[in-house]
């Protein structure tokens, strides 16, 4: 079941935190776990479609990275998460969630190891866009001025514990290849996936990454009805206007 709660995640950034934090203890289970599994099939069942939004647009500029973090909110490692939504424009192309690998020593570290996180993110969808013949440039978002302030900087600073492998983004900061910008804490959308969120804060961050939620079962979607006897693919429909479902019966080639 979290194996299955982890694929889909990947399309349901508002379960990615919960789906995560799941994920973490199946290696030894406990009671909690398995209420915390129960609580997420209570919230699918409640929303069991999120439509996401492609809207006509044209073609952006830029490509826009927001980044966010919780700093130490783990109680028992106090590791903290960091979150991210990757947007072209009004589409949003990627979300993620993960533990960083980490104790931060400061709610501006945590920030600064999901900007750069984020930063890696982005630079990865700048360059596979200028493949497809659509260059654009990067710009992060992130709620912390702090952290702000140590990637528009050179070295350490007063911060002087800070990992040098999250400094390369001063780098690119100063060389223009990432702009970084302030974004508002609540206005966040990656908030979204570093910390578990009341209804209402669910919901207006899934309408600022283009995400909707609906009831029921998509229109299109297909609903296996019967299935024929001596017929070679599968069924779809209700009797008895059936029809047979094309490409399903399994081909035989070389390798196979």
């Amino acid at each position: 079941m979290a194996a299955r709660a982890n694929f889909l995640a990947s399309d349901r950034p508002d379960t990615a935190y919960a789906v995560k934090e799941l994920c973490r203890g199946m290696s030894a289970p406990t009671t909690r776990d398995a209420e915390a599994l129960k609580r997420l099939s209570r919230y699918l069942l409640g929303r069991p479609r999120l439509i996401i939004h492609f809207g006509w647009q044209d073609a952006p500029k830029f490509l826009d990275v927001f980044s966010d973090s919780d700093w130490a909110g783990c109680v028992r490692t106090r590791k903290s998460t960091s979150g991210g939504a990757l947007m072209r424009g009004r589409h949003v192309l990627r979300t993620w969630c993960g533990t960083q690998a980490t104790i931060a020593l400061s709610s501006a570290e945590a920030e600064l190891i999901a900007a750069v996180r984020g930063a890696a993110e982005g630079l990865a969808a700048c360059s596979l866009s200028e493949d497809l013949g659509q260059p654009c440039s990067l710009r992060v978002h992130v709620d912390s001025s702090a952290a702000i302030g140590i990637c528009k900087r050179t070295g350490v600073g007063k911060v002087r514990h800070l990992d040098t492998r999250l400094l390369w983004i001063q780098e690119l900061v100063r060389d223009g290849r990432i702009l970084v910008l302030k974004v508002a804490g609540t206005e966040n959308p990656a908030d979204l996936m570093t910390k578990h969120l009341g209804a209402d804060d669910i919901s207006a961050h899934l309408v600022r990454l283009e995400c909707w939620a609906r009831d029921g079962r998509a229109a299109k979607a297909p609903k296996l009805a019967a299935l024929r006897v001596g017929c070679t693919g599968e069924v779809w429909g209700s009797a008895p206007k059936s029809v047979t479902a094309e490409g399903l019966t399994p081909r035989r080639g070389v390798g196979t």
